[in-house]
């Protein structure tokens, strides 16, 4: 009786990584699609200003996420 092992809750522990895993996945995706989109916005302003267009961009940063609003006047 003495080499019992103590009852603990491993089935919580394996919730708590998963966890954890789910949310730096979420967070690296959600960093990766922003610098994604980022380098989108820069082509299509350089491709508007080749086509002797004004490119206008206005970014609304949000807490983890940034929106782009892209408009190329020729």
């Amino acid at each position: 009786m003495a080499s019992e092992r103590p009852a603990g809750n491993n089935a919580g522990k394996l919730w708590l990584i998963i966890g954890l895993m789910i949310a730096v996945f979420g967070l690296g995706m959600t960093f990766m699609t922003n610098k994604i989109n980022a380098n989108k916005i820069d082509a299509m302003t350089e491709q508007c200003e080749e086509d002797g267009g004004e490119a206008i961009v206005s970014k609304e940063k949000k807490f983890l996420s940034t929106s782009y609003s892209f408009k190329c006047n020729q």
